[in-house]
């Protein structure tokens, strides 16, 4: 009997990640993603149950590629909401396969923002919002939520060509739209 190949979870995720990105999920089958790791289909099954558990694990590295992203394009000089608003739009563009998989509306027993805004690291987040100082903790998170949902409808809408917009129009729509929200949290007291 020939020995076990060894194709670790990690390497068979990193693998299909990469093929994602590429290609889409969609185009990831079994056989694809063992001829890329030079091995049967039998390591990935071992790993993973099916390729929907596969899937699942792959909008979470994809979710966290896009947190890590947009995290790391934050700066001084540009107020957070619009400096993640536009790394969020961006890499919903050049990476359309990624975003279309975590744009998929699927439940994996989660729900990413709202899981965001309950970590500790959002508070820092949540206290670099401009002009949001007489906003209670519950209005920030409110508030981060809606210029989410807003810049989630951009992307989807720039990435899907539905829509051509120039960053400086993309930004004079998320400077806006941030506006309104924080005069509507400050409106509700």
């Amino acid at each position: 009997m020939p020995p076990r190949e060894k194709v670790s979870k990690e390497q068979v995720l990193n693998t299909a990640f990469e093929m994602t990105r590429e290609h889409g999920f969609e185009e990831l089958t079994a056989r694809k993603l063992a001829e890329k790791l030079g091995s049967s289909t039998q390591p990935i099954f071992r790993v993973y149950e099916n390729m929907e558990m596969l899937k699942k694990d792959l909008f979470f590295k994809s979710a966290e590629f896009f947190s890590d992203y947009m995290l790391k394009k934050c700066n001084k000089s540009t107020p957070v909401y619009l400096s993640m608003g536009m790394a969020y739009i961006e890499l919903a563009q050049s990476e359309s396969h990624l975003f279309k998989l975590i744009a998929a509306i699927e439940d994996y027993g989660t729900d990413a923002i709202k899981e965001f805004l309950q970590q500790g690291d959002c508070m820092e987040l949540l206290e670099k919002l401009p002009d949001t100082k007489t906003l209670t903790e519950k209005k920030k998170k409110e508030l981060f939520l809606m210029v989410w949902m807003f810049t989630h409808g951009i992307a989807t809408m720039v990435t899907s060509k539905r829509v051509t917009l120039s960053d400086k129009e993309i930004k004079k729509m998320l400077t806006k739209a941030y506006e309104g929200f924080v005069a509507v949290q400050k409106e509700d007291g």
